[in-house]
């Protein structure tokens, strides 16, 4: 059963969209503040978060910046505040999967968690089978094994495997890790490739999947 972590601190909303949930055959774990939620989702198998933005303790972009820094679960955000640029922060800038504000339907609401569950499973990547990618998910599994990668890493990678073969130049990274162009130090990239690598020898230490071209950028050799 999928289970379902709710951060919102009003008992009423909550209770309409567990129950609906949970009619759907959904495992639901409530919390109305960030910080039991966020312990609880450091030691728990959570599917997908709900998150609202206005907590008593901390704000809903808070946790969600925190927690994008080391889980790739689907994030829903459910906020009153239907500004146009909280919207943006919260799915560009901090990586959410989707905004709904309210007033709730709890009906759209679980289509909402029905449409990003549906992309849980991992997508073959043509010409390496030692790759998978969820792009939902925001998750590489090689070797069958999920890598732990930063948002930033996964976006890397996930270029490089679909796109094997060729090489990438520090520019056009640097451009892919913020989806536009972008004036930063591009030697920024080489330390994310270096960690990138490592992940990679963790789960096998042969691994030479990276390919540097001195002066040039990277590849990711079939």
């Amino acid at each position: 059963m999928q289970q379902i972590l709710i951060v919102e601190d009003d008992k009423t909303i909550a209770e309409s969209i567990i129950f609906i949930l949970e009619q759907d055959s959904f495992s639901c774990k409530w919390f109305d503040n960030g910080k039991d939620s966020i312990e609880y989702l450091d030691n728990n198998n959570v599917d997908l978060m709900l998150l609202d933005i206005g907590l008593p303790d901390m704000s809903g972009f808070d946790i969600l910046r925190k927690v994008r820094k080391t889980h790739t679960l689907p994030i829903i955000i459910i906020s009153a505040r239907d500004d146009e640029s909280d919207q943006v922060l919260g799915l560009e800038g901090l990586g959410a999967n989707a905004y709904v504000t309210k007033p709730l339907s709890p009906r759209l609401v679980v289509a909402h968690v029905r449409s990003q569950l549906r992309n849980n499973r991992p997508n073959a990547t043509p010409g390496d089978s030692k790759f998978s990618i969820n792009q939902a998910m925001q998750r590489v599994v090689f070797n069958e094994i999920e890598l732990t990668l930063t948002p930033i890493e996964f976006k890397i990678l996930s270029h490089l495997i679909k796109n094997p073969n060729r090489v990438h130049s520090r520019e056009d990274l640097m451009n892919i890790m913020w989806d536009s162009p972008h004036g930063s130090d591009t030697k920024t990239i080489n330390t994310h490739i270096k960690s990138i690598r490592k992940s990679l020898k963790k789960i096998d230490d042969k691994a030479e999947y990276i390919e540097t071209h001195r002066g040039i950028g990277y590849s990711l050799i079939e």
